[in-house]
């Protein structure tokens, strides 16, 4: 096989008439051998070139006269090429029509036929292997109706690999369909059978497939209603019911959070569990974009399936509850209540640019600049108008992607204020860069300024996905309730009242839902307040005790009554009591204590009668007055006792060995050979005998810093963070417990604290700067700022703000 004269060979594949036929079956036989066998493929590609052989190959799939045994072979020599080498695609597809030909094979398939029926199989890896580069070809060629065709009539008789195999292709295609597209309704029916296949795979596929339309509708800012056509939001809520266990409603026995012990029929379908991000996101996703389908949701079997889904376990009952914060706001709010992108999809924003080399290189610094938190010099490149603030590089990364990524918080709001399109990324939202990186702070700030937290990144994933499979918690948490960020609750209630009736006079049209808003209502409070005293698990309590408080707080007073006096909310106001006692006796929960708080003084302000006996019965007056403090008579008496205890101490005039000092709250310790700064936020390590360079932990990393502000991280790792608090800890425990911390600097002057090479003055009130003999560098910090400020030998400045407690 290895003496086969490559020029021969390509010449009998281009043979086709009468006798010749069996020629060219011949060589491709030969061919296939020559690429399964061969043991080395620089070898083998040298004696059979892609650039001469797969055009030959893809011609034999144009000829109409070619039968199928031929053709079977031919798409397995083209299967062998592309499992060598990815590259050969882009010669398939510069065959005019060869794409369409492959999938026109799929159409006309013989079943009956086993031949035919190979050549099937044998085009549908063919098409896999194309849309891992070149899924555009693919959809241009009509593939996407072409594959979903031969799933829905044919997939039952086909190899199940080849099966997935087909349901890849379309999962890929499915991103490239565009609302107006015409073979839009098609594809929709499709998908919509194929959500009740029998093979879990596809069935999972349609749904992700839906999950990616969907997204397609919201960037576009259309209507997504087209997409539930065929019965879609009728499937996403017997799945959502189906992941909780049993339909068995809430008279289930299984505790929120946990499997159900019970019969195997309340037993919870662990795949459809997982499932249940999807499903939430594509209910909210459809909820956001369509008034037509949420007013059909909010009537049909939701409530059930919402009751059902909160019996599952834990990822399950939270989605479950981030659908229903949505549902709330747009239940009793409307949807005006969601924010939106200060920049929309249709206006005027430029898209993908390809820059000359000038402004490659000047795109590239700017880049350098948010990476290197130059707060001030991105923001001359818009002022200046060097970069329009939108602006999308040629990989598809906008301005705020980056900054939400590296940038600090200031760049963020800097572009957000200036109408960065917050939804904007062609890869990924900046939302999802803010939930990838592990940045709350970052997170809160685009949810305030209208970023989608149901948009989904290339790899079909939504930013809560990522922040939970980078294991970011305080970005899970803020994920989990987005609407705390993007409609808070009782900020600004007075105004928001007057600007509602104001629209709402305006537009002669209620607010929300008023129809369907009470029904929710009654059914869900006193579910939720079950389903916070039946588990255990704290992000359950936390996310349904935000729930309660947000419906009793849009709950009016006589729906309150009303509620109370159902047969299902009978006992309710004691539950709710209770609830609060409960949250008030976790200690150091200073975010449930606030939320009871809210709760309690909207039930005494909608309900006292029926809730005040409550609330005293069970102590909850006495644990609110505990924490309220002294009363203004114990205060008063404290204001006239002598204040020996508050006469100010004087400001330290050196720094010493074993003694502590602070500077507001920031604490300050002379070690050995270090001078140590520290505060909640970050802590510096000032080395005795640096010329500018100094280490410092700021959000669990650690980093050096040079004196061109551009920090440094090789250094961090768990042994190297353990060494540098170890030495901080050594420098400590030199301090004698009863020792009292002695301010320095407390206002500006011309005092001077020196230590090593380095200098603390105050020239500014709230501000002191550090500065190094050895340079033109400064460290900056301030009374309000969670971190510091580098001042670097080339005078730009940039911030290090901390997002996470130091601990």
């Amino acid at each position: 096989m290895a003496d086969v004269d490559p020029d021969t060979l390509l010449e009998w594949l281009q043979m086709g008439q009468g006798d010749e036929r069996d020629m060219q079956l011949i060589a491709l036989e030969q061919l296939c051998m020559l690429l399964l066998m061969s043991d080395n493929v620089d070898r083998c590609f040298e004696t059979c070139p892609p650039r001469t052989f797969l055009p030959a190959l893809c011609k034999i799939f144009l000829d109409e006269s070619a039968p199928d045994n031929v053709l079977e072979v031919t798409a397995r020599a083209i299967t062998y090429y592309l499992d060598v080498s990815a590259e050969c695609t882009r010669r398939i597809v510069g065959v005019d029509g060869a794409i369409k030909a492959l999938c026109n094979r799929l159409v006309v398939v013989e079943l009956n036929n086993r031949t035919s029926r190979d050549l099937a199989e044998q085009c549908v890896k063919v098409l896999e292997l194309i849309c891992t580069r070149e899924s555009g070809a693919v959809f241009e060629a009509g593939g996407l109706n072409c594959v979903l065709t031969f799933i829905r009539d044919s997939g039952h008789l086909v190899h199940k690999d080849t099966l997935h195999s087909a349901m890849a292709v379309v999962s890929r295609l499915c991103g490239k369909m565009e609302p107006q597209d015409s073979s839009l309704e098609i594809c929709v029916e499709s998908l919509s059978s194929l959500l009740k296949h029998e093979d879990h795979q596809v069935s999972d596929g349609a749904l992700r497939c839906f999950a990616s339309l969907a997204d397609r509708f919201t960037r576009r800012g259309v209507d997504p209603a087209p997409l539930a056509k065929h019965g879609l939001t009728e499937e996403l809520l017997s799945r959502m019911a189906a992941a909780g266990g049993t339909a068995s409603g809430p008279s289930s026995a299984c505790k929120p959070g946990r499997s159900s012990t019970g019969a195997p029929t309340a037993t919870a379908d662990s795949k459809l569990s997982n499932q249940v991000s999807t499903i939430v996101s594509l209910l909210s996703t459809l909820c956001r974009g369509s008034p037509v389908v949420t007013h059909d949701l909010l009537r049909s079997e939701l409530p059930d399936s919402i009751e059902s889904a909160l019996q599952g376990d834990e990822r399950c009952v939270l989605d479950t509850m981030r659908l229903v914060d949505l549902l709330l706001v747009l239940l009793f709010e409307g949807r005006k209540a969601l924010p939106k992108s200060s920049a929309g999809s249709t206006g005027r924003i430029p898209g993908l640019r390809r820059l000359d080399s000038t402004g490659e290189r000047s795109h590239r610094q700017l880049i350098d600049c948010i990476r290197s938190k130059d707060t001030d010099a991105l923001i001359d490149a818009i002022d200046t108008g060097a970069f329009e603030v939108n602006f999308m590089d040629d990989v598809g990364q906008t301005l705020l992607n980056w900054a939400s990524a590296f940038g600090t918080q200031e760049m963020v709001e800097f572009l957000c204020e200036r109408g960065a399109d917050v939804n904007r990324g062609q890869r990924s939202s900046s939302l999802h860069y803010a939930a990838c990186f592990g940045r709350p702070q970052v997170a809160k700030t685009l949810l305030r300024h209208g970023a989608n937290p149901d948009l989904r990144d290339e790899d079909g994933k939504t930013p809560l996905d990522k922040a939970r499979e980078r294991g970011h918690s305080e970005v899970v948490a803020i994920l989990q309730s987005p609407g705390d960020w993007m409609c808070p609750v009782n900020k600004g209630d007075e105004k928001k009242k007057k600007d509602a009736n104001k629209d709402e006079e305006e537009s002669n049209e209620p607010k929300g839902d008023p129809e369907m808003a009470p029904i929710y209502l009654k059914r869900l409070l006193p579910v939720f307040a079950q389903t916070f005293q039946q588990t255990m698990l704290p992000s359950i309590r936390k996310a349904s005790l935000a729930l309660i408080r947000k419906m009793i707080h849009f709950c009016s007073e006589a729906l309150l009554k009303e509620v109370c006096d159902s047969d299902v909310g009978h006992n309710l106001p004691t539950v709710l009591v209770e609830i609060t006692a409960t949250v008030l006796d976790q200690e150091d929960d200073d975010d449930g204590h606030l939320l009871a708080l809210q709760i309690i003084r909207d039930l005494v302000d909608k309900g006292g009668d029926l809730f005040l006996d409550q609330l005293a019965r069970l102590g909850v007056i006495s644990k609110v007055s505990t924490l309220a403090g002294p009363s203004s008579d114990d205060e008063n008496e404290e204001e006239s006792k002598p204040e020996k205890e508050d006469e100010p101490q004087e400001d330290a005039k050196e720094l010493q060995q074993g003694k502590p000092y602070h500077w507001r709250d920031w604490s300050i310790i002379r070690g050995r050979d270090c001078l140590y700064i520290w505060s909640d936020a970050a802590a510096l390590e000032l080395s005795n005998g640096s010329n500018g360079w100094f280490r410092f932990i700021l959000d669990g990393k650690l980093a050096t810093m040079y004196s061109s502000g551009s920090p440094e991280g090789g250094s961090d790792s768990s042994e190297s963070r353990s060494e540098f608090l170890e030495k901080l800890q050594r420098a400590r425990s030199q301090v004698k417990p009863s020792t009292t911390s002695q301010p320095i600097l407390s206002a500006p002057g011309p005092s001077k604290l020196t230590v090593g090479n380095w200098s603390l003055t105050c020239l500014k009130e709230g501000e002191i700067a550090i500065h190094n003999s050895d340079g033109q560098q400064a460290t900056i910090l301030k009374e309000d700022l969670p971190g510091f400020v580098f001042e670097s030998n080339r005078g730009t400045k940039h911030s290090f703000t901390a997002e996470t407690s130091l601990g």
